[in-house]
């Protein structure tokens, strides 16, 4: 007989286990963000899951990441545009590269503000 605790064990392990697809990322965010290196400094493990969890309100590689899984794949072979914007800028190759706001922020860090009108 398992213990009453097995399935919220089980729950925890695999809330947590996205961790172990972006340690790098992660790492990365917590210097530039934090500007915490965590090969310099030890955290406990509930402050490091803390700020982890909190990483995609900050423009960082795990908010593009955040986004880019938000993002809607298209189910057909056929690119299409949904919007009447222009298209984006072409590259010096003439191919043309979309991405969304975040991942240019991350990027590209300072190069865009964001600031509510009031």
């Amino acid at each position: 007989m398992e213990p009453e605790c097995t399935e919220a064990v089980a729950d925890r392990t695999e809330e947590l286990l996205w961790i172990l697809d972006h340690l790098d990322d992660l790492d990365a965010d917590f210097l530039a963000i934090y500007g915490i290196d965590l090969e310099q400094v030890e955290i406990s493990a509930r402050r490091y899951f803390a700020l982890a969890y909190r990483l995609t309100a900050y423009t960082g590689v795990m908010a593009a990441v955040a986004e880019e899984e938000r993002e809607p794949r298209p189910t057909s072979s056929t690119p299409t545009r949904a919007s009447t914007t222009a298209p984006p800028a072409r590259q010096g190759n003439g191919e043309t590269t979309e991405v969304s706001l975040t991942q240019f922020r991350a990027q590209f860090p300072g190069w865009v503000s964001v600031t509510q009108g009031g």
